[in-house]
């Protein structure tokens, strides 16, 4: 995803709020200047509590049954919500949806879902 109008920590403090994490940060390259936008990730945080069947906050299901270490649809939609709150003219662009502040964020966004096939977590 890219992202234009807010700051390094800004995002990382919308995922951390979001229980989501940015890929990579681990390998300590996960946020990269792109022109005046930010170019990331985002990835399942695993220093977050599992559920009773191992799985962790907004984890995706993949097309066996398997876990994976990627984001669910409502993963991205609580980090995206968070971020719109906070910076209502923020311009958000991912590989389904460009997103010209919260407002269209809010039109566009529920018409996503299953964009991927991806298959969620009940309860997620």
């Amino acid at each position: 995803m890219k992202v234009w109008g807010v700051t390094e920590g800004e995002l990382r403090a919308a995922a951390s709020e979001a229980g989501v994490a940015i890929h990579n940060d681990y390998f300590g390259h996960g946020i990269e200047a792109d022109g005046r936008a930010l170019r990331f990730r985002l990835n399942v945080d695993r220093s977050q509590p599992r559920d009773e069947n191992g799985n962790l906050p907004f984890q995706r299901i993949g097309y066996r049954g398997r876990r994976i270490a990627a984001v669910s649809w409502e993963g991205h939609r609580e980090f995206m919500r968070i971020l719109f709150r906070d910076h209502p003219e923020a311009r958000l662009k991912s590989a389904v949806a460009d997103y010209r502040g919260r407002d269209d964020f809010w039109v566009k966004h529920p018409e996503t879902r299953g964009k991927w096939g991806e298959r969620s977590f009940p309860g997620f």
